[in-house]
């Protein structure tokens, strides 16, 4: 009986310190979608401030590859990997032109003398990429320590059944 009684005390323990973390994670996942949400408008706003300098003309969708502009690949790319514990967790890598050819820096599509305000604009929104991709590690993370609380709390009721 006293057995019992210590393996239910340690897995309350465990428990109180899985709701902890949990609690923790929530915040960090929150505090990341606001910085997020924060780079994106500055993001927007420093694109309006080149859109006023040199015209809405030349800041515009006409400046975008179409589906009929030569194949191009992206300046960074999201890549996931797996665990031993089947955890996902994803980094960004930044491709260089001399792994790929077709990459392209997406200012070009704006001109060669871009506005320092686009350039701005380009870095808040890697930022914003870098942070979305913390985001979601901190969600997964989340996740499995919400699944071992739910576990745990299965194991507590049978012992205490």
């Amino acid at each position: 009986m006293c057995e019992a009684k210590e393996d239910l005390d340690k897995i309350c323990e465990t428990l109180d310190k899985l709701t902890l973390d949990a609690l923790f994670l929530v915040q960090e996942e929150i505090d990341l979608k606001l910085n997020v949400e924060n780079a994106m408008s500055g993001g927007e706003a420093h694109l309006a401030k080149t859109r006023y300098i040199i015209g809405q003309n030349n800041v515009s969708a006409l400046q975008l590859p179409t589906e009929n502009s030569a194949e191009f690949s992206s300046v960074i790319k999201v890549e996931g990997s797996e665990s031993l514990l089947g955890a996902n967790t994803y980094t960004l890598r930044e491709i260089k032109k001399s792994e790929d050819e077709t990459v392209q820096e997406p200012l070009r599509w704006f001109g060669f003398l871009v506005p320092q305000n686009l350039n701005f604009a380009q870095k808040m929104f890697r930022q914003a990429l870098q942070w979305s991709v913390q985001a979601v590690n901190t969600q997964n993370q989340l996740q499995r320590v919400l699944h071992s609380i739910s576990s745990l709390k299965e194991v507590k009721s049978n012992l205490t059944a």
